[in-house]
């Protein structure tokens, strides 16, 4: 299985901790709003910053991270997000990516392999390889959504091969005043490795006490979250394979946990629509096998994909507030 992946040079257990930190919603206080955050992370792991900093500087240089980037959960959002997953694979993720400029409400588009099984076939488990990609995509309602994907494929030129149109917030929250949101579409704008909470206040025109309080309030809600985007198909010597399962990642953190094997090679977990996906390293590709037959005794329709990726778009543009509310 998996023949084409390169292993290399393992992940050392320092840049293991440093990517569990990114963890979505919530990272256990280490949060990356300021550079403090790097000492935060060097004085639990009882190393020297510069340890911290060399080591994401690496990770960043090697390929296997692209970036780390800022979110809004839409639960808390006027605005809806959606995901809309297509048969394509990395080359028409990167075809939409050339056309970013284009479209400022395409946050990103996703890509990789799903490794499937099909059961019902008489003679047991065969395997099943699907390349594909996904469009998330912000829209105040299915009307502006669908006119956007129209906009797209006229530009591309070709059809989007639409497999599923998700809408990654059905169940709305507390909605955040205009007050949070231009502060919260300030932070998005930023790079979380190198925010500026004076950089903020100073083109709000507010004091940076209140955009600190505003932010810390928004992180600890779970409004904001961090979130790594990887290339594990470019980057050498990486096995970071995920597992995807149907629904919150809290219906099956706890089984996952409880399986030792899993839980020592488990890096982040994170939704995605209707789905939940666990992201680990592995050694060996044997060792990538045992992941999935692991992962199957807890869901049996749990799905294995690999050589993933994503592109997020530097001319992203979020709605503005409704002053009018």
């Amino acid at each position: 299985m998996l023949r084409g992946m390169r292993s290399k040079l393992p992940l050392d257990e320092m840049s293991k901790k440093i990517i569990r930190k990114f963890q979505w919603p919530i990272s256990g206080g280490s949060h990356f709003t300021n550079k403090p955050s790097v000492y935060k992370m060097a004085k639990e792991f009882h190393v020297h910053p510069k340890v911290i900093k060399n080591r994401i500087t690496n990770l960043l240089k090697s390929g296997l991270i692209r970036g780390v980037k800022f979110y809004a959960d839409s639960r808390f959002m006027p605005w809806n997000r959606y995901f809309i997953l297509t048969g394509g694979g990395k080359s028409f993720a990167k075809e939409i990516c050339d056309h970013f400029s284009e479209f400022p409400l395409v946050e990103r588009v996703i890509f990789g392999t799903l490794l499937m099984s099909n059961f019902a076939e008489a003679r047991g488990n065969v395997n099943v390889e699907r390349e594909f990609s996904s469009i998330s995509l912000i829209a105040s309602d299915d009307s502006e959504m669908e006119k956007q994907l129209y906009n797209l494929e006229k530009t591309i030129g070709h059809s989007l091969d639409f497999v599923e149109i998700m809408n990654d917030s059905p169940q709305k929250e507390r909605l955040i005043s205009p007050n949070e949101q231009f502060v919260l579409n300030a932070v998005m704008y930023q790079d979380p490795l190198s925010m500026s909470i004076n950089k903020i206040a100073q083109e709000l025109r507010v004091p940076a006490r209140t955009v600190r309080r505003k932010v810390t309030k928004m992180l600890d809600a779970g409004v904001i979250y961090e979130e790594v985007s990887f290339d594990t198909d470019t980057a050498q010597g990486v096995l970071l394979p995920s597992i995807i399962m149907t629904g919150d990642f809290r219906k099956w953190l706890p089984a996952i946990n409880e399986s030792k094997f899993l839980r020592d090679r488990l890096l982040l977990y994170k939704n995605w629509s209707r789905f939940s996906f666990f992201i680990f390293y592995a050694e060996t590709f044997s060792t990538v096998d045992q992941l999935i037959a692991t992962a199957r005794e807890i869901d049996p329709a749990s799905m294995l994909t690999y050589r993933n990726g994503s592109y997020n778009n530097p001319h992203v543009k979020y709605p503005p507030p409704d002053i009018g509310e």
